[in-house]
C-alpha cells in the first residue's frame, strides 16, 4: 500500500467528516478532484465504493497527501468500521487502488471500499455522493 495518498469519496471528504475525524486528516494537502473506476452507492448516512463495475463507471472524489498516514490509519481504519485481523467482518476495507487526477496522472491510493453491499443499497449513476440536503 501506498503511504500518504489517500482517496476520499464520501465522509471523509473536507467539510463532512465529523469533527474528531477531521482532526486525523490535519495537515493533509489536497492533490485535487480525481476518479477511480468503480461504482458508488447511497448507503444511507453515507457511500460506499465498490471497485468493480463496467468499463467507464467511475467514483468522483478527491486525493490527499496525508503526511504520517501509517500513523494515523489504525484511527481511520476505527472510524470506517475496518479490522484488519478481520476484514471478513468489517464494514469497509482499507485497499489500494489508482486514482486518476483532473490533469491525467495517475497515483497510487489507499481508499476504504464496502465490504458487503447491503440489498437496499442504491447505485449513484453520477460516481459523486452527496449528502442528504445537499445541493
Amino acid at each position: 500500500m501506498t503511504e500518504g495518498h489517500l482517496f476520499v469519496y464520501g465522509t471523509l471528504r473536507p467539510g463532512l467528516a465529523p469533527a474528531p475525524v477531521a482532526r486525523l486528516l490535519d495537515g493533509a494537502r489536497s492533490l485535487g478532484a480525481a476518479r477511480i473506476p468503480g461504482r458508488l452507492y447511497d448507503l444511507g448516512a453515507y457511500p460506499g465504493a465498490r471497485l468493480e463495475g463496467e468499463a467507464g463507471d467511475e467514483i468522483q472524489g478527491e486525493v490527499f497527501w496525508v503526511p504520517d498516514l501509517a500513523a494515523r490509519l489504525p484511527a481511520l481504519d476505527r472510524y470506517e468500521g475496518f479490522d484488519p485481523a478481520a476484514p471478513e467482518r468489517s464494514l469497509f476495507v482499507r485497499t489500494s487502488c489508482e486514482a486518476r487526477l483532473a490533469d491525467g496522472s495517475r497515483i497510487a491510493c489507499a481508499v476504504y471500499v464496502v465490504a458487503e453491499m447491503p440489498p437496499a443499497a442504491r447505485r449513484i449513476a453520477s460516481g459523486l455522493w452527496r449528502p442528504a440536503g445537499a445541493r
